[in-house]
């Protein structure tokens, strides 16, 4: 069959930029997956700058890293702990800040490092966060001297995610509520996002940029454990969803896909004017909204 030059040249051109496309894609998928976690061994602030008391713990991951936390107690009688699972940037030192609070409150606070970040062994990739955060709930549900029928849960950002994943696909019948600030619906979604904030700032808009960037995270990026996969299985678990409309890191929109998506019980607030993970720490907003997540504990 005769092919005319033209179409043929414009055919082979598309054919080329379709494979390059998706070649760059496979060699990226590393960088776009690994470009989640952001781990340092910074020793940033301890307990001791709240004059609080605190246990150094290391517990095993499922595959044997070895995985260092601290346990805070609660400052007087105890009414029930808190899991905190934290950010992908630096390690737990860095996030303290944003539950000191919570002892003073009456609550025991345990946080920990994935593996490869603080002191944590290991190098961190999607399934084996995902093993570090079950451990870290069956660590403390293996604790003997709390009470596991008032034991929470507090994820912000990709520790919301790993928090959603971990409790949906495993029994834990005793976790009373999960709160979640900050956190992506899923993977692909937040690499949509990021890379289209990307290019916005350093050329601008571009014809059909979303479908460009959907194509790209499709095959770079892997929807394993996201979120928006599971959150409907959180139920009869009460669920709260936090977000900033200013957050320049993960879009509210994400809360908002969550929430749809998730089963009844469920919450969700969304904040006008605060940024990523600032309502615990802003003293705008950390006040009033420190009591309210006190008040759904």
């Amino acid at each position: 069959m005769f092919i005319p030059r033209k179409i043929h040249i414009l055919f082979s051109t598309r054919t080329c930029q379709i494979i390059i496309c998706i070649f760059t894609a496979l060699l990226l998928s590393g960088c776009f997956n690994s470009s989640f976690y952001k781990p340092n061994q910074t020793l940033y602030e301890t307990p001791d700058k709240y004059n609080l008391r605190y246990e150094e713990v290391f517990f095993k991951s499922k595959d044997g890293n070895m995985l260092y936390g601290w346990f805070v107690p609660a400052v007087g009688d105890a009414v029930g702990t808190v899991i905190h699972f934290n950010g992908n940037f630096g390690n737990l030192t860095y996030y303290f800040k944003q539950i000191y609070w919570l002892p003073l409150k009456n609550f025991n606070v345990f946080t920990f490092d994935y593996r490869g970040y603080g002191r944590s062994e290991g190098v961190p990739s999607r399934i084996g966060i995902y093993e570090d955060s079950v451990s870290a709930i069956e660590y403390i549900m293996s604790k003997p001297d709390i009470d596991h029928g008032n034991v929470f849960v507090f994820g912000q950002s990709l520790g919301g995610a790993n928090a959603i994943a971990a409790i949906a696909k495993n029994d834990f019948p005793e976790i009373r509520a999960i709160a979640v600030e900050g956190a992506f619906y899923s993977y692909r979604k937040e690499a949509q996002d990021m890379m289209s904030s990307i290019v916005r700032k350093k050329i601008g808009n571009l014809p059909c940029l979303h479908m460009q960037t959907w194509l790209i995270s499709f095959l770079a990026v892997t929807n394993q454990y996201s979120p928006g996969e599971f959150i409907d299985q959180v139920s009869p678990i009460p669920v709260l969803l936090i977000h900033c409309t200013q957050d320049s890191y993960v879009s509210y929109h994400h809360s908002e896909l969550l929430y749809e998506k998730a089963k009844e019980p469920k919450h969700v607030w969304i904040i006008r004017g605060c940024n990523h993970l600032h309502v615990f720490t802003d003293k705008q907003f950390k006040y009033r909204y420190r009591q309210r997540l006190l008040g759904f504990f």
